[in-house]
């Protein structure tokens, strides 16, 4: 589809997703959203912006756009060790396993959600293919939807195309969801715990700074650096750990996260002098992220794909969902905690970990990206076993 910024305007694209996120910063810091978060307001921005015209959707196979392939190849793993600076092994061995348990629940739910749907809305013969797909996706994130998808002899089918539709969109409609999830002040009479992983108590060192109170040039740019070095460092060593180990599972993420938690135990006091700093760069690089997931968030593209399979989608989401609040109301896990792990589930630790910043948890960063990237493990041998027991 034409659009009134083409894909090749570079330029013109970077300035509204920045813009975009820079205004939506604003309004959250100025209260203009209530207490909706910036984070969603700039998804919901973008995918409107995306569905009228003026933007591509990132969510196109047939669109090469540059400044979303720069946002997905830099941007993301940059961000990432920026807002860990201050990761503490010891904290996270003792809170991780609230987000693994809720995790692991909801990746149960959503293979329960694959069953009710095929007996709720039967697709035919290869319905089982379909249903082994969403499971493996909305376990892991899109990198499980082609694993499992070609596992399956899914490729050929002619529900392929439109199920793949569904899975670029409405998985963004259903992020974006999971931000809004706590905001729902009824839902949270329900599940009324504050879990200790909220609880963001611990004292910041703050950047050394000028008079007039911002952080000074070198400390922008030596945080920045070491991010840099520490995303080189991860994905120079991940294709030999990914030859070493006999998978294809891509291990970049990993690593850097790995990397830059052993850098931030075994040299705290250095890294937490940038924290501060680290953490607001970090954050500003997610905004333009979510910007981007946004711009996935073609309405019309979905809409004109079966809309068998956007009902067999939505089944699934809300067993899912339902699984894991219960679950969570039981665990008495926090109605943040029950949307991160959520969000690890049907988006990955890229967008989990983003959530978990924008919720204002530090402490349950790293551990969204762990459970994240446990899901790119488990999600394809959970979608094929569904699929194998449905078929």
């Amino acid at each position: 589809m034409q659009t009134i910024i083409s894909a090749d305007n570079t330029f013109g694209i970077w300035a509204v997703l920045v813009a975009g996120s820079a205004l939506c910063m604003y309004g959250e810091r100025k209260r203009w959203f209530g207490s909706l978060s910036g984070a969603l307001i700039v998804i919901i921005l973008m995918g409107v912006l995306v569905t009228a015209g003026l933007i591509p959707s990132a969510s196109d196979p047939n669109l090469s756009v540059e400044v979303y392939d720069f946002v997905f190849t830099f941007i993301i793993p940059t961000a990432i060790p920026l807002l860990l600076f201050n990761a503490n092994i010891k904290r996270i061995v003792n809170e991780s396993g609230r987000l693994l348990g809720i995790y692991l629940i909801g990746a149960l739910g959503v293979g329960l959600g694959a069953m009710v749907a095929t007996q709720i809305l039967p697709l035919g013969p290869e319905g089982y293919k379909v249903a082994g797909t969403f499971t493996g996706t909305y376990t892991g994130g899109s990198v499980n939807f082609m694993a499992v998808a070609t596992s399956l002899d899914f490729l050929e089918s002619p529900l392929f195309a439109a199920t793949l539709a569904v899975d670029n969109v409405f998985t963004n409609l259903y992020i974006t969801f999971l931000f809004f999830l706590p905001a729902l002040a009824w839902l949270a009479k329900k599940i009324p715990y504050a879990a200790p992983v909220e609880d963001d108590t611990v004292e910041h060192v703050s950047a050394e700074t000028k008079n007039d109170g911002l952080p000074l040039m070198e400390e922008v740019m030596s945080a920045f650096a070491v991010a840099a070095v520490v995303c080189a460092v991860g994905y120079y060593i991940s294709p030999v750990l990914q030859r070493w180990l006999g998978t294809d599972i891509h291990l970049e993420i990993l690593v850097v996260t790995v990397l830059i938690i052993l850098l931030a135990n075994i040299f705290p006091a250095w890294l937490q002098k940038m924290e501060k700093v680290a953490y607001e760069m970090g954050m500003l690089l997610m905004y333009v992220f979510l910007a981007v997931i946004g711009a996935a968030s073609d309405l019309k593209e979905m809409f004109q794909s079966s809309p068998r399979i956007i009902l067999f989608a939505s089944i699934v989401l809300i067993v899912h969902l339902l699984v894991s609040l219960f679950a969570g109301r039981l665990l008495k896990v926090s109605l943040k905690e029950i949307a991160i792990a959520s969000c690890a589930n049907a988006g990955g630790p890229p967008v989990a970990a983003s959530m978990a910043a924008t919720f204002g948890m530090k402490r349950a960063v790293t551990p969204a990206i762990l459970i994240g990237i446990l899901g790119y493990v488990i999600g394809s041998f959970l979608g094929v076993g569904v699929g194998l027991v449905l078929q």
